[in-house]
């Protein structure tokens, strides 16, 4: 009836015996309840009447008799006999109970046959309640079912799943909105880099063009020659941020590891007080707490801080400060970096590929990385504008998972 391999099957299966032992246990309490109360109060009536019998024998009031019952059938008969004794003498008393006898006989007979119909029954009873059980997983898996490459829409939120699942479909949804983010990024991606490099290759095409229409000096070559140098410089540095992002979609499946993330903060922080001091800025951090082991993927941390960190840099003018914090306010660690430079504009993305701001806007795929960085440690990164001051304010912030959790996972 059902696929062995079908999670149907394995519910019936699992159903089988409990409906089995529900049916037998009920028929067997039936029967016990049934028994003792014909029974029983055949037993209280034959037992007092052979206490007043022995009691009137005896010149007592009363008697309490040990007494043993059996059962035996005359002819058409059932008798129930009562035999007690007292001080060497036995007593007996019989009763007549056919009429009880085959009552309970009828009782039993309709409980055997109840049981053989059970039997009978329980598997269609446990293959029809295990597809009520199994309808919400159905539900959600057609609901999965219809997604494609060109579709990655949310788990529609009024589908009917039941409470054990919520957590699977709202955990599924994320998983998508991340899916259909970093896809639409990495379409910005290709877009913009087959215009970034066909634009520098369009720029030395004409420009050789122009110097072999006719002969010209050597001078003259040699400067179309740096020129054509010059973008292919250009070109480079933009060829080695694209395999900067390759190297962090790589990171993405590095197995996390566990470190003291402030400690890790504090030794990037290091590294970039040199570069600022070479760049005559200033760096001011403030790292917080003194210490928290998490498990989590440091290389995606790295490439969110290093550039964060450039950015600041490249818009802070000279003798200005950058500054760094970190704090911890569970479930949620935030590390925030301040530049003193001109601050962002209204309306600009400064996440989009191949984006940036003024003269220093370079190849403009750092802040792109980080974004994607983030993305996959579920967290989020935002820049906007500082309040206190001309600057930019950039915030990441992320749920690590605490040591002794990821022990207990």
């Amino acid at each position: 009836m059902l696929s062995q391999k079908s999670l149907r099957s394995e519910f019936a299966l699992k159903l089988l015996p409990i409906f089995a032992a529900l049916v037998f246990g009920v028929a067997y309490v039936v029967y016990s309840t049934i028994e003792r109360s014909i029974y029983g109060g055949i037993e209280r009536s034959m037992i007092g009447e052979a206490n007043r019998i022995a009691a009137a024998e005896n010149g007592y009031e009363y008697v309490n008799l040990d007494v043993v019952f059996s059962q035996q059938r005359e002819e058409d008969r059932f008798l129930y006999r009562l035999v007690g004794k007292i001080g060497g003498e036995e007593i007996v008393v019989e009763r007549d109970i056919t009429h009880q006898a085959e009552a309970f006989h009828t009782i039993q007979n309709t409980i055997f046959v109840v049981n053989m119909v059970s039997l009978i029954l329980i598997p269609f009873v446990a293959g029809l309640y295990s597809f009520f059980l199994a309808y919400p997983i159905r539900d959600l898996t057609e609901e999965i079912a219809q997604m494609n490459e060109k579709s990655v829409s949310p788990i529609a939120a009024n589908l009917r799943v039941p409470m054990e699942l919520r957590p699977l479909t709202e955990t599924l949804n994320r998983l998508l909105a991340r899916i259909e983010g970093h896809t639409s990024y990495q379409r910005e991606l290709f877009v913009g880099v087959a215009h970034e490099l066909r634009t520098p290759l369009a720029v030395i095409r004409a420009r050789n063009d122009v110097v072999l229409l006719k002969e010209r000096s050597i001078k003259k070559y040699q400067e179309t020659l740096k020129d054509t140098n010059r973008t292919i410089d250009e070109m480079n540095m933009m060829t080695r941020t694209i395999l900067e992002i390759g190297r962090a979609e790589s990171a993405q499946f590095v197995s996390p590891e566990i470190i003291d993330l402030p400690l890790y903060i504090n030794e990037k922080a290091k590294e970039f007080a040199l570069l600022t001091a070479a760049a005559n800025r200033k760096l001011e951090y403030e790292v917080e707490p003194n210490s928290l082991m998490v498990c989590v993927k440091s290389t995606l941390i790295g490439h969110i801080l290093n550039n964060l960190f450039s950015n600041a840099l490249k818009y802070t003018p000279e003798g200005k400060t950058i500054t760094i914090k970190s704090v911890y306010s569970a479930p949620k660690y935030t590390i925030a970096i301040l530049d003193e430079g001109d601050g962002i504009e209204p309306l600009f993305d400064p996440f989009a590929p191949f984006v940036g701001k003024g003269e220093l806007k370079g190849v403009g795929l750092g802040l792109y990385i980080a974004k994607g960085a983030a993305m996959a440690l579920a967290g989020t990164i935002s820049l906007k504008k500082r309040e206190d001051r001309n600057g930019t304010l950039a915030v990441f912030s992320f749920e690590p998972v605490l040591q002794n959790q990821a022990a207990q996972s």
